[in-house]
């Protein structure tokens, strides 16, 4: 369904999902592949505007899959930020969710981008831990719910990415989830780039936790030049 294209996403539905199924957007040499874990769902066309393919592919065997059907279509993106804004794998989250209402609880007295961002941002930071004991139990296609972070206080740096995401995005603040290594993080590691007053700024709650925990002293918006994206949503 590509009715929101214009505004940076597109729904896939498959109503016959009983083997693990993909779903892949392609734009150019850019393709990422996502899981198709329910009966619909909607995917970031983060490429920016042109020519999309995506298709969906189910698994034969192994890490062998075929395709069940494809789609090329134009995206006539006008902004595109706007898919930074907007619920789309992984970055899942309606107005609904207690999440997202908690987040509109923190921005009492707060006139400017920032000043959201702050909140946002030092809430997680000071009260989401790092989860150890669940790091390397999670599947490959695990996806972070917002409600259960919340709840539980406490996720791996792809839980505490998606959560600042899900949060700024409800307040109209545009936020990605990225993906990729930090120059003294050995593992693979997530982090967020916010739009501030025009400039894209890297923001690594789940670091800033950590140095909270320990002593170090940080400040929010980060040196670009110590992270390697691979991906971003």
């Amino acid at each position: 369904d590509t009715n929101k294209s214009e505004e940076g996403i597109v729904k896939v539905s498959y109503n016959g999902i009983n083997k693990k199924t993909k779903v892949m957007v392609e734009k150019g040499l850019e393709k990422y592949y996502y899981d198709l874990k329910k009966e619909d769902d909607y995917f970031p066309l983060q490429f920016g505007q042109g020519d999309y393919t995506v298709a969906v592919l189910e698994n034969t065997s192994g890490n062998k899959y075929k395709v069940l059907g494809k789609r090329t279509f134009k995206a006539d993106i006008k902004d595109e930020n706007a898919v930074y804004l907007k619920s789309a794998q992984p970055v899942i989250w309606n107005g609904n969710m207690k999440a997202i209402k908690f987040a509109k609880t923190l921005l009492e007295d707060k006139k400017t981008s920032i000043e959201v961002v702050q909140a946002i941002y030092e809430y997680i930071v000071n009260n989401v831990k790092y989860d150890y004991q669940n790091m390397d139990k999670l599947k490959s296609d695990y996806i972070p719910d917002i409600d259960k972070i919340i709840k539980s206080g406490k996720g791996i740096c792809y839980d505490y990415s998606v959560l600042l995401a899900a949060m700024l995005r409800s307040c109209n603040i545009p936020t990605k989830l990225v993906k990729g290594y930090k120059d003294d993080i050995k593992e693979y590691h997530a982090w967020n780039e916010v739009y501030i007053d025009g400039d894209w700024i890297v923001v690594d709650p789940t670091y800033d936790a950590w140095a909270l925990k320990n002593g170090i002293s940080y400040s929010m918006e980060k040196d670009a030049k110590l992270y390697e994206k691979l991906k971003e949503y």
